[in-house]
């Protein structure tokens, strides 16, 4: 994990303290040293001591092992595909989706994944901006847009959109904070050890986001040449909301309880899916870990684990020249 700061900008919305602090990790295709250990999984969660007690509680017990060996040495001789960025969701970090970023490293790519700082405190300082009309406006437009059919939620969803004010404000100023991390991308890969300097240097850019971090790869493709590809994995598309004008490859892995959301905001060219029986929380590892998350319906009654595999192979062919 290593830390940037763009000293030009505030620490998060609505501070005046300057300086945004942005943690990147990576994955990329390694030889682990003989005798070397793989970490266990989300050991970021477990060091911070920011992570909430129960979280770290609930990690403790579990001792499920990667494939991620620390500071392993870059293999030479491995082709490299291309150069992935993943965005994460709202409040969230680098490593929620670790089994799609060790696909992604063991098919050649090298995947960058941001995590924003401080994002629970900027969350609630835009929320006291909000007058008690637009928070029941917002209420009720999510319930309308839960129960909507397929059709009407496309119909709805860009003025759910632009009614989302503070998470359209978010996704901009992650938009930005991805265009600051690939100015300083070759700084950021030659802490790899065994790196080459310059040799991933003209390399394609894809760009994956989850939930929020979907609509923040979507605004990144919008403003930045650098972007060759998007994967969107059940998110919406607020910040500049309307995407049709994109002419790079897009990728829309909905849930079917969001099946055609964006439709009526997609480039035309646009590849959706929609897998059966499946949630948002389908698309996050965390519904792998624990499928007793199907009890609270928190995920659907699509075999967890084989979404999973799903969505890895899925995003690794769109990727992969």
């Amino acid at each position: 994990m290593r830390e940037l700061v763009d000293a030009d900008r505030p620490a998060h919305l609505l501070d005046d303290a300057r300086g945004r602090r942005l943690l990147v990790q990576l994955w990329y295709p390694a030889i682990p040293a003989t005798g070397s250990v793989a970490e266990l999984l989300w050991a970021g969660l477990r060091r911070d001591v920011g992570t909430p007690y129960l979280v770290r509680a609930l990690l403790a017990v579990s001792r499920r092992r990667t494939s991620t060996h620390a500071s392993a040495p870059f293999d030479a001789d491995a082709a490299a595909a291309a150069l992935v960025v993943y965005h994460h969701g709202l409040i969230s970090f680098a490593a929620e989706n670790t089994s799609l970023m060790e696909e992604l490293a063991s098919r050649g790519h090298i995947v960058i994944s941001i995590q924003h700082q401080a994002q629970w405190v900027e969350l609630q300082a835009l929320r006291r901006t909000e007058s008690a009309e637009g928070r029941r406006s917002s209420a009720d437009m999510t319930t309308r847009l839960r129960r909507a059919g397929k059709a009407e939620k496309a119909g709805l969803a860009r003025r759910y959109y632009e009614a989302a004010t503070n998470t359209n404000r978010i996704v901009r100023e992650r938009a930005t904070d991805t265009s600051f991390v690939l100015d300083q991308v070759q700084a950021v890969l030659s802490g790899i050890p065994a790196w080459r300097p310059n040799q991933f240097s003209s390399a394609p850019v894809h760009l994956i986001g989850f939930s929020v971090g979907g609509a923040v790869a979507t605004e990144v493709a919008g403003r930045d040449a650098r972007a060759r590809s998007v994967v969107n994995l059940d998110g919406g598309l607020y910040g500049s909301i309307d995407a049709r004008t994109l002419a790079l490859p897009y990728l829309m892995m909905y849930s079917a309880r969001n099946d055609g959301m964006n439709d009526a905001l997609l480039p035309p060219h646009a590849e959706r899916q929609a897998p059966a029986d499946t949630a948002h929380l389908n698309y996050h590892d965390l519904a792998g870990l624990l499928p007793v998350l199907r009890l609270t319906k928190a995920i659907g009654r699509a075999d967890p684990l084989s979404l999973l595999r799903l969505r890895n192979e899925t995003v690794d062919r769109f990727c992969t020249p």
